[in-house]
């Protein structure tokens, strides 16, 4: 699976959820804004072409069990110097807390973050 593949796919994944909505009534120009029932927010870059995001907070995840997925943590308080994707603060679930960017390598990988966040994996 391309990169672009993989990103469509992931999208169509969280889309696809039972267990997750749309935040908002619109997704800003370079992300998608998701919440699960919970009120977790997830968030993905479709607009992506090498590589696929699936931003999350830090502490709606197990990150042990992640561990074999790459990411990239954003501690809130250095915002201003690390710059994580801005667009996500739109949702209010994304302000002000530590942030998780994962970027899986496989349709697997992908399947186990978002099922770590909404749900079934717990």
């Amino acid at each position: 699976m391309t990169g672009a593949e993989l990103v469509a796919a992931v999208t169509a994944l969280v889309e696809a959820h039972p267990g997750v909505i749309q935040s908002g009534t619109r997704h800003p120009a370079h992300c998608n804004l998701y919440a699960t029932h919970q009120g977790a927010p997830i968030a993905t870059e479709p607009s992506r072409k090498t590589v696929a995001n699936i931003w999350v907070r830090a502490d709606s995840v197990r990150r042990h069990r992640l561990a074999h997925c790459e990411d990239a943590f954003f501690d809130h308080r250095l915002f201003d110097i690390s710059k994580p994707n801005h667009n996500l603060f739109r949702e209010p679930g994304f302000k002000d807390v530590d942030l998780i960017r994962y970027q899986p390598k496989s349709l697997w990988e992908a399947v186990q973050v978002i099922a770590e966040v909404a749900g079934l994996a717990k």
